[in-house]
């Protein structure tokens, strides 16, 4: 049997059903995105307007529409915001074909690529945006009157804040699609879910731990690895709040997965059809494809039996060349050695190992082999002993 979908019976969970009912005759009735308007049965393109050109033109985005005969779900799925991480456009590509539409109950709104400057460039930003182009999604703050001595939101964070008005208003579940690094095992990213303490407070709480009990059976649908994301005092200062999956958990209250698909640049063909047989399976979960799941093949799937979350490690205390010892999705254990430290001759240096701190699991490496003092040369998923559901600061809503 697939798994299956929690119910409004479920007290638990009755705000999200709550929110998926509310959208429901959005779905297939009048669904639209920029030039691209959906059809039942059909696969229909278009673009979104992003960003104008001085010199005339401009970026738009590609969209895709796939609308199924029966009413259902709205599942937005979205990749390339970073420029160099092209891995998500092959999913997108693979994944949305005549066979899916004809057995899909809902829509699907796709974008394969959020940033056109960076994939053009092959760099991970846009030019017209100096900084992180996942960092520039709504926070959920009141709007402010504009302080004048302060930068203004760019071109860039203004058209990504028309899209998520899209985002909020038709999507039921939302999955972004990266890549970590070079050699990387593939993954996903669990967001932490936050709530406002307030006058209703318990209600947002409880609100909050059923959003964040949809996200693990997102999870456990997707059938990959899974590594939390920092706890929340780390989450804000890195600005993630502010990415797209935060912003679609934590201001549209939808579940929302941000998937890591190994090396950006080349693509590994088993991630890339590992990750379409993921989310056929989700969609299986949501309710818009028929059959039981199926299984995930071709990569590594960590299940250490714990909850873990990401941790750069095994840092050098000199100047080292490294041979590693470990491969992305060993397990690890306190004390096991991750690499060798020699120096330029071959000849070990102090201990000549850099030994594990932490139970856990190897992501990836760092890349290359010639590091300086300090610096990390593992990142892992480490145990984690934290909620996956915290409050915001009491500051929070008063900046």
């Amino acid at each position: 049997m697939g798994i299956p979908l929690p119910t409004a019976s479920d007290p638990r969970r009755l705000p999200i059903s709550q929110h998926v009912e509310r959208k429901e005759n959005l779905t297939n009735m009048s669904l639209a995105l920029g030039t691209a308007t959906a059809r039942p049965g059909e696969i229909t393109y278009g673009e979104f307007d992003l960003v104008e050109h001085p010199l005339g033109g401009s970026d738009h985005l590609p969209v895709i529409l796939v609308q199924g005969r029966k009413d259902g779900p709205t599942f937005w799925l979205t990749a390339g915001i970073h420029g160099v991480e092209h891995a998500g456009i092959q999913v997108i590509h693979k994944l949305l074909t005549p066979e899916l539409v004809r057995d899909l109950r809902g829509a699907i709104v796709a974008i394969p690529a959020l940033n056109p400057a960076g994939l053009r460039t092959m760099q991970r930003q846009a030019y017209y945006h100096d900084g992180d182009p996942n960092r520039l999604f709504p926070d959920g703050k009141p709007e402010k009157p504009p302080d004048p001595d302060k930068e203004p939101p760019s071109a860039l964070e203004m058209a990504y804040a028309r899209l998520f008005e899209h985002i909020h208003k038709t999507a039921h579940f939302y999955f972004d699609l990266h890549c970590a690094s070079t050699n990387s095992i593939s993954f996903v990213f669990r967001d932490r879910v936050l709530y406002r303490k307030d006058e209703n407070e318990a209600k947002n709480k409880a609100e909050a731990e059923a959003l964040d009990a949809r996200l693990a059976e997102m999870c456990t649908a997707y059938g990959h690895s899974v590594v939390a994301e920092f706890p929340v005092e780390r989450y804000l200062d890195e600005k993630l709040h502010r990415s797209t999956t935060s912003a679609a958990i934590n201001v549209a209250h939808i579940p929302a997965l941000t998937a890591e698909l190994g090396t950006g640049h080349m693509p590994d063909p088993a991630i890339v059809r590992a990750s379409a047989t993921g989310l056929r399976n989700v969609l299986r979960w949501a309710g818009m494809l028929p059959g039981d799941p199926e299984p995930i093949t071709g990569i590594k799937v960590v299940q250490p039996g714990f909850s873990c979350r990401h941790r750069s490690v095994a840092r050098v205390p000199q100047s080292s060349i490294i041979h590693h010892l470990v491969e992305p999705g060993d397990r690890v254990k306190v004390g096991d050695p991750l690499c060798e430290m020699r120096d330029i001759w071959g000849r070990p240096l102090g201990e000549g190992v850099l030994r594990s701190e932490y139970d856990g699991w190897v992501i990836s490496r760092a890349h290359g082999i010639v590091f300086y003092p300090t610096q990390a040369t593992v990142w892992m998923a480490v145990r984690d002993e934290g909620p996956m559901v915290q409050p915001y600061p009491d500051d929070y809503f008063k900046d």
